[in-house]
């Protein structure tokens, strides 16, 4: 029974130290219906905006570590997604730099105001 007990507290552990670095990575996470960094994704100027490509970013980096875990079909990149293609202009600015809008997976607002998107 010891073992048993042992085995299960264990793999409740890993479960929750898991989950929690995805719950983070979720940007509605915090249980708002309608997350900030979507809204100001659905109003940003398409002029303020970075693109930057998770294979490329060390492992060690904190986005890598952040957004790697993160698919492309996800609920969260989805409304990511859903909230750049909602605005048309940066859709469309974004797709004529050759950006498949279904590879994002995570967007960051920088200081200034602009934002970073990360894709796969």
């Amino acid at each position: 029974m010891n073992r048993f007990a042992t085995v299960l507290s264990a793999s409740a552990l890993s479960a929750i130290a898991f989950g929690a670095e995805s719950y983070a990575a979720m940007p509605s996470a915090a249980g708002m219906p309608d997350s900030s960094i979507e809204t100001t994704i659905q109003t940003m100027s398409p002029k303020d905006f970075n693109v930057i490509r998770l294979d490329s970013l060390k492992t060690h980096d904190t986005a890598h570590e952040r957004f790697s875990g993160v698919s492309p079909t996800s609920p969260e990149a989805r409304q990511l997604q859903a909230a750049v293609i909602a605005n048309r202009s940066l859709a469309q600015k974004l797709e004529g730099e050759k950006v498949e809008l279904t590879n994002i997976v995570g967007a960051e607002q920088a200081a200034d105001g602009g934002m970073t998107f990360y894709v796969r």
